[in-house]
């Protein structure tokens, strides 16, 4: 690991005078060209840096370079001033920013001082920053020269806010706690704070490894997380949960964990909480999709249920064909379906003839109903064929799978990842709660 300074060499002008600056520590240091204070600073705060890559356009290098590469030789003879030329015609990001980043190592340590140079240099360097962190270089300090206090100043709390804001970028976007985490190693925290970290961290570990039966408590947690946080001491922070709230909702829950999950391109992930958990959504968040009244006898358990939900939609609702198709479907006993996939469809079917006879009641119309549970069967397959790497469809589903695909749904061996993404953004949007209109209808 090495330690560098990296910044724009300012002009130096003759008849520019000797000035006393008051550096952040209480020492005091001296300078007439504009670096030359806060490096003098930094110089003797790290004795480790070896290197101060200087940012040189053709005035400064005629007129600065000489003097402060004497500076610095004077202060520490074995600290190298390496010049990375910028031509002011060219292109910082696309000419010099390269060259920055070939000088450093994963593993380096950065140090801005931010003083010289143009008046986009504070831009630029910040962008240097932030591609080093991409890199995995972290700037563990800024400074810049207050000419009109004559003081050293630290500004790098101004790189901590942008770890902050990218640490709840990534957590908005991926679920991703690890920058945040980061930045508050550095920066002060609070128990409010540390609730929310950890409740995200687990929720996403949950999600990540496909422990749906652990996602609801774990996304109960996280809720509470989030409100409690919104009445943290940290102003940012409660400045930047709004925008979390903005896309999720008042409350994050399974349709938009889902979301979240697809739009993080955890794909595997999203068909996973979509098969484990929506019928659990259904029946106890929606009632007005699927209504299941107080003391219905509950289903067979089997082992591969997650949960009663998922049983009494598998053994009750899929199977209603199976189980009431002689009394209300006109079918002998010898006519039953004999496969999961033949009576799943038959269920589709007859929905308008069974549901009225069974456990379930619903206020929405049978045709938007169907559409809800062809995604949920569509979705079970999708997730099926990626769990098992085979996107042969078996005996057991060719008629399901026919029924569906007559029906718009693609046959697994054309899916693409991007089909698999429409198709889960598609099913929740079924899911929205009916318009004023479809009510009246």
């Amino acid at each position: 690991m090495e330690k560098k300074i990296i910044l724009f060499l300012s002009e130096f002008r003759k008849d520019s005078v000797e000035k006393e600056y008051t550096c952040p520590n209480g020492q005091i240091v001296t300078g007439r060209q504009t670096n030359e204070a806060p490096v003098k600073y930094l110089l003797q705060v790290h004795p480790d840096i070896i290197e101060i890559l200087c940012i040189v356009t053709p005035t400064a290098q005629k007129s600065a370079w000489e003097y402060f590469q004497s500076m610095v030789g004077q202060i520490r003879a074995d600290v190298l001033c390496r010049p990375i030329p910028f031509p002011e015609e060219h292109s910082f990001p696309e000419e010099v920013l390269p060259q920055v980043l070939a000088c450093a190592e994963s593993s380096d340590e950065i140090f801005l001082e931010t003083t010289g140079g143009f008046r986009s240099a504070v831009m630029d360097l910040l962008l240097i920053s932030r591609a080093l962190t991409y890199a995995g270089v972290r700037t563990v300090k800024a400074v810049y020269s207050n000419n009109f206090t004559n003081q050293v100043e630290d500004a790098s709390y101004m790189i901590g806010l942008f770890d902050l804001i990218g640490g709840m970028q990534e957590l908005t976007s991926f679920g991703n706690v690890r920058t945040l985490r980061e930045y508050y190693r550095t920066y002060p925290s609070s128990p409010e704070i540390e609730q929310l970290l950890n409740s995200a961290d687990r929720l996403w570990e949950s999600i990540t490894l496909c422990k749906a039966d652990r996602i609801q408590p774990r996304l109960d947690q996280f809720n509470q997380a989030i409100e409690t946080a919104e009445k943290c001491q940290n102003p940012l922070m409660r400045a930047l949960l709004p925008a979390f709230r903005k896309k999720f909702g008042k409350k994050l829950n399974t349709p938009g964990l889902i979301k979240w999950c697809v739009q993080s391109d955890m794909l595997q992930q999203a068909l996973t909480v979509y098969k484990e958990r929506i019928p659990t959504y259904l029946m106890t968040d929606r009632p007005d999709i699927l209504c299941v009244p107080p003391g219905t006898p509950e289903p067979e358990m089997r082992r591969d249920y997650v949960s009663l939900e998922e049983a009494r939609f598998y053994e009750h609702f899929l199977k209603m064909s199976r189980n009431m198709g002689k009394a209300y479907c006109g079918r002998r006993e010898g006519d039953r379906p004999s496969s999961w996939g033949d009576y799943t469809v038959a269920t589709l079917e007859q929905l308008d003839t069974l549901l009225p006879h069974s456990y379930f009641s619903t206020e929405y119309p049978m045709d938007r109903l169907r559409v809800i549970v062809m995604d949920y069967l569509y979705i079970r397959a999708l997730r099926n064929m990626i769990n098992h790497a085979n996107d042969q469809e078996s005996a057991s589903q060719q008629q399901l799978m026919d029924y569906l695909n007559d029906r718009g749904y693609k046959r697994l061996h054309e899916v693409r990842a991007e089909d698999i993404r429409r198709t889960i953004l598609k099913a929740l949007d079924h899911l929205q709660p009916l318009s004023r209109k479809e009510r009246v209808k």
